[in-house]
């Protein structure tokens, strides 16, 4: 026979194992919402480092604007900037700085001035990485573009190379970039 001392007894141990199950389980979920809160305000501080898109046409009028050609090579400018997302492009300079380490997609495209020869690269940090070369003629145009993993601070620019000039009107020759994901 069970005595009532030994059903108290195993009363108060199952009242005393189901507190610390229940203790345990609040350490737990507790754990659990500070991990979330850490990774959502990881996500919310990153948000703007991950959103970088930027695309700028050569001139800000709207007349035929020839550069060049020039006896030595030249960096562009591109003025009028449509969008700067993240402003990591800078107007005055014609230079991209990458504010975050990611894998980007960069793309040049100009019309043909009027030395009928478009010699122009995009630049990584004085290192070419892709060129247009064409001589088809007068008001053509040329486009090329690549993905480049950049580090945080690099920076990216074209440069018209000596002898070719360029022409822009309405946005016709741009330079345009975007980050395809951080890394």
């Amino acid at each position: 026979m069970v005595s009532w001392w030994s059903l108290l007894l195993f009363g108060v141990f199952v009242l005393v194992e189901t507190e610390t199950l229940a203790e345990r389980h609040e350490d737990q979920r507790d754990l659990l919402l500070q991990q979330l809160m850490s990774r959502l305000e990881k996500l919310e501080a990153d948000k703007g480092r991950s959103q970088v898109a930027f695309s700028a046409s050569l001139v800000t009028t709207e007349h035929e604007t020839f550069q060049g050609p020039f006896e030595t090579s030249s960096s562009l400018v591109f003025r009028k900037v449509t969008t700067n997302i993240g402003n990591a492009y800078n107007p005055e300079t014609g230079v991209f700085t990458a504010p975050t380490k990611g894998l980007y997609y960069i793309r040049f495209t100009g019309s043909f001035g009027n030395s009928n020869v478009l010699n122009a690269a995009v630049l990584k940090n004085g290192e070419n990485m892709f060129a247009t070369y064409n001589t088809v003629g007068h008001h053509s145009s040329d486009s090329n573009g690549m993905s480049l993993v950049l580090e945080e601070g690099d920076q990216v620019w074209v440069v018209l190379w000596a002898s070719s000039s360029i022409f822009d009107q309405s946005r016709l020759s741009t330079f345009s970039g975007f980050l395809v994901f951080p890394m």
